[in-house]
């Protein structure tokens, strides 16, 4: 083989000239090399050549050997890795070896490490580090030189000039080796210096590749989710990530507890929590640091509850808060349990005991969730998930003396006797059916706290009592504790459903309603609400859904089942997110289902419902809700009914103005690529249409993506353009994205609007010309062409001229009924533009002529009711002006504000709000008192 160490110790026993003596070592290491033509093991060459140099015992043969082993490398590069790792790895190598030697080995190794490419120099690197782990914290005295030469050699590597190593390697190294350099575990003294420098060095690059103040920069639900990768944190530690090996500011590496605490305190911050620590909603894996957060939370909630004095503010703090956890515990990642093993373990730790309604609320808010939580929770409970919130109990109540009873004909009893109802369910409801289902006979017993004894006899009273009235909160304390048990749930339901839902005796009178409508008038009260667990809340909006609407919301003459009274109940119920959740997708299928029946007040209930009380519609869902109420609009079977096209619309733009812009930028390209949205955007919806572009628009520039055109949008605004088209001014356009800016300027459209003026005065000519239309059926014929859309601009020049209408109004009114709802919407816009070129094109701008229109289009709009101001607002200041004739389009707002007939409306208004209760959820029949004292008389009603 190559060993050859034999031969070359027998030229090594006589030293008399150093340099012929290297140059036949030299010649043999060569010779052996030719033989073999290459190196097969290194590792086995150079052994026998490390163990010459560890052997050697006097000046002259190790000063012979070191030249050896240089001039070997220089005659064969690829040896000087081998041949360094060979010294640091050998047992012998450690402070303990002799100066002689270890001096040797370090100018050895300074001039090996000067030959290995990158990775070679990283490997000796990382073992220099490992042997400065060796070093204690005092060197002694006589180490001195040793440590000074080693000092040396790792400066050399570490020393940039010298290109040795990349200093990016070398830091990295330094993170993984020596995890040191905090004050209770510095770096050796000797080489703290160094490292340190080095360290500092990479600040300023750890600076440029860092979010300066991320810390401080909270994230905002519905306004950051697209941006949440900046702020991604680790789920279990929450710290950034940081995967650079770099001198993080302090701040950048510490976990970010408080900043994770500020989302989850945020209403609908479920997918922006889990988004910042990188989990899918439908994980299985749990997530500590939510639960951790979350009871941290409820932990802030009880002591600043001490602090609020009033009622309401209260009630707000822990209403806010259960929406919050029930949306988190609903989730399979999120344990009830572990939260209130978090809450128990910090609380055992406070000095003293907590009193207060703080820890009223925290029972009330648990006994919000803990029955609907074990329905929904995929996770077979155990004793020990229930323990725990036993266990809480006894630690939160560890009075000596029992808490009186409340009164229980105020809300603030439910509160009180929470505690008391949570042990009671947990003793009487679940633990006994664990056990009788793991057929264990351990049942663990635990005695009722001191403090509660009075409130669980008071609940055993209630349950053998089976309240059949509802008198007080009694009533609801005694439903919150039956469970899932349906015998139990029936009387309790059965009551509730005749006082607020079914229909009795009692009718609204008919001159207050389009048609007599049986039963409550009245919903179930708020308060009531707040009182149900939302486990109730759930079974009371299914039973609703499944005997009211589902079997008579298509039958209309079962329609008087349906009351007023248990139409608002639903309404209140869906405000609440559990309830929410729970139905919306049987209400999606629902609107199918009307859609296909063509059955318009269902279609109307429906759009006033997402309208008003939905507020946490998933973009998917709200997607295909723009697709079928779209689709009813386009419907000719419902083209009849005016204010069923106006709330629709209305629908459409809220759902609309829902999407946020990571909604729009990340969700519509997918959208449009299933073709859903093809059915949205019709010709009959310009103004959803330009709505709908304009929060495209605002998309890109939110998010930061305007200098980045996308295929899809151009194809979009194409499609739409085909369907609609539209323009936009020029100040508009410069407010767009730069791509959206010019794909309008390339495709400009033609102004079929240029010559309204001259078909107004010629429609208006023939109309009081009676010459040119004999009787009223050739006028109604004449303006009920579907290519004629002046009529509602000869009514608004009849008004403005002062011509005697009652010759006319009639004929007016025929015309309209001839005029389908969709096609209004083309009178309306010729409208818009005939009044926006009559008010530009003037030249004298004086107050009387814009009070005059002004007037006209007001009284249009009240006196003879035959246009909806709001709709002609809104097409109005869609239309393209420019931005030197856009004051005119406010100035013209102003005076119709500013009007009489309209200020006289405005105020009446205002007297009747001030002199209705700003809690008005809480005031009896206020369905009747608004039929009677909002009574509005239109012409499409």
């Amino acid at each position: 083989g190559l060993d050859g160490s034999s031969e070359i110790s027998g030229l090594l026993s006589n030293v008399q000239d150093i340099e012929t003596l290297t140059e036949d070592v030299i010649n043999v290491v060569r010779t052996k090399m030719r033989e073999q033509n290459a190196i097969r093991d290194t590792t086995i060459f150079v052994r026998p050549f490390v163990e010459l140099f560890m052997d050697s015992t006097n000046a002259p043969r190790m000063f012979t050997i070191n030249k050896l082993l240089k001039k070997m490398v220089e005659f064969q590069p690829s040896l000087a890795k081998p041949f360094a790792e060979g010294l640091l790895q050998h047992p012998r190598m450690n402070f303990a070896l002799p100066a002689l030697i270890w001096n040797s080995a370090m100018d050895l190794l300074q001039f090996l490490v000067r030959f290995p490419d990158y990775k070679g120099i990283r490997d000796i690197f990382k073992q220099l580090l490992e042997k400065v782990q060796m070093l204690m914290s005092h060197t002694p005295l006589q180490d001195i030189e040793k440590v000074f030469k080693f000092y040396t050699l790792v400066a050399l590597i570490m020393n940039p000039d010298n290109n040795l190593q990349l200093s990016y390697f070398i830091q990295n190294e330094i993170k993984q080796t020596l995890p040191w350099g905090k004050p209770e575990n510095p770096y050796p003294p000797c080489f703290s210096s160094l490292i340190l420098k080095f360290i500092d060095s990479f600040r300023p690059t750890a600076q440029l590749v860092s979010i300066t103040g991320r810390d401080m920069l909270y994230p905002i639900v519905g306004y950051s989710n697209y941006a949440s990768i900046l702020w991604r944190l680790h789920y279990a530690k929450l710290k950034f990530h940081q995967t650079a090996p770099l001198p993080f500011d302090r701040a950048q590496v510490q976990p970010q507890t408080e900043l994770f605490c500020y989302v989850i305190k945020q209403l609908n911050s479920r997918d922006l929590a889990f988004s910042l620590v990188g989990i899918a909603r439908n994980v299985k894996q749990r997530i500590t640091a939510i639960e951790e957060s979350l009871a941290d939370l409820l932990i802030w909630n009880i002591f600043e509850t001490n602090k609020i004095q009033d009622f309401e503010g209260q009630l707000h703090l822990w209403t806010v808060t259960a929406h919050i956890v029930l949306v988190y515990v609903q989730n399979v990642c999120i344990a009830l349990s572990g939260i209130l093993n978090t809450i128990n373990i910090k609380i055992a730790s406070f000095p003293g005991s907590i009193y207060g309604t703080g820890r009223d609320w925290l029972m009330w808010l648990i006994g919000q969730m803990l029955c609907h939580v074990l329905n929904k929770n995929h996770v077979k409970s155990t004793w020990s998930d229930y323990l725990v919130l036993l266990d809480l109990i006894r630690t939160l109540y560890s009075d000596s003396q029992p808490i009186p009873e409340p009164d229980y004909r105020d809300f603030q009893s439910v509160v009180s006797v929470a505690a008391a109802s949570n042990w009671y369910f947990l003793t009487t409801r679940v633990i006994p059916v664990i056990a009788a289902s793991t057929q264990s006979n351990s049942l663990p017993q635990y005695q009722t706290p001191n403090a509660l004894y009075l409130h669980v006899e008071a609940l055993k009273s209630l349950e053998d009592r089976k309240l059949s009235s509802i008198d007080d909160y009694r009533f609801y304390i005694s439903w919150n504790i039956v469970g899932n048990d349906t015998k139990l749930n029936s009387p309790y339901m059965d009551t509730l459903f005749k006082v607020y839902i079914l229909n009795t005796s009692q009718s609204i009178p008919a001159s207050h309603m389009s048609h007599n409508v049986f039963g409550p008038s009245e919903g179930i009260p708020y308060r009531s609400l707040d009182a149900m667990s939302a486990h109730v809340k759930c079974l009371i909006a299914r039973q609703y859904y499944s005997d009211i609407i589902s079997k008579n919301l298509f039958n209309p003459t079962q329609w008087s089942m349906v009351s007023p009274g248990g139409v608002e109940s639903f309404a209140r119920l869906l405000a609440y997110p559990e309830v929410e959740q729970d139905r919306l997708k049987e209400l999606l299928n629902l609107t199918d289902t009307i859609i296909n029946k063509n059955w318009y007040l269902g279609a109307h209930l429906l759009a006033e419902l997402f309208t008003f009380r939905l507020h946490r519609i998933p973009t998917s869902i709200r997607a295909q809700l723009l697709q079928q109420f779209s689709g009813i609009l386009a419907s000719p079977l419902h083209a009849g009914h005016p204010q069923l096209h106006c709330a629709i619309q209305n629908l459409l733009l809220n759902l609309i103005l829902q999407f946020n812009c990571t909604d729009l930028y990340n969700q519509v390209p997918k959208l449009i690529d299933s073709k859903m949205l093809q059915s949205v955007f019709t010709k009959e919806s310009e103004e959803i249409n330009k709505v709908f572009i304009l929060c495209i628009a605002r998309s890109f520039i939110v998010t930061g993506s305007e200098s980045m055109p996308v295929p899809w949008c151009t194809e979009f605004l194409t499609q739409i353009l085909q369907i609609t088209p539209h323009g936009w001014s020029a100040s508009t356009l410069e407010t767009m994205p730069t791509f959206m800016a010019e794909w309008y300027r390339a495709h400009p459209i033609n102004d079929i609007y240029r010559d309204i003026r001259a078909r107004v005065d010629d429609d208006y000519k023939k109309l009081t010309n009676s010459a040119s239309l004999a009787n009223e059926q050739e006028i109604v014929k004449h303006f009920s062409q579907p290519t004629n859309t002046t009529c509602l601009c000869v009514f608004l020049k009849l008004t403005i001229e002062d011509r005697p209408l009652r010759s006319y109004i009639n004929t007016f009114y025929e015309i309209f009924k001839n005029l389908l709802t969709r096609s209004m919407n083309g009178h309306y816009r010729t409208l818009a533009e005939y009044i926006l070129r009559e008010i530009t094109l003037q030249q004298n701008h004086s107050q009387t002529f814009m009070q005059k229109y002004a007037d006209a289009v007001v009284l249009m709009a009240t006196r003879y009711n035959i246009i909806q101001l709001d709709r002609l607002l809104l097409i109005l200041f869609l239309r393209p002006l420019e931005e030197s004739k856009t004051p005119y389009v406010h100035i013209l707002f102003y005076f119709m504000i500013n009007s009489n007939t309209l200020s006289e409306i405005i105020k009446d208004f205002g007297n009747i709000a001030r002199s209705i209760s700003c809690d008005i959820w809480s005031m009896k029949n206020f369905h009747e008192k608004f039929h009677c004292e909002y009574i509005k008389v239109s012409f499409y009603c």
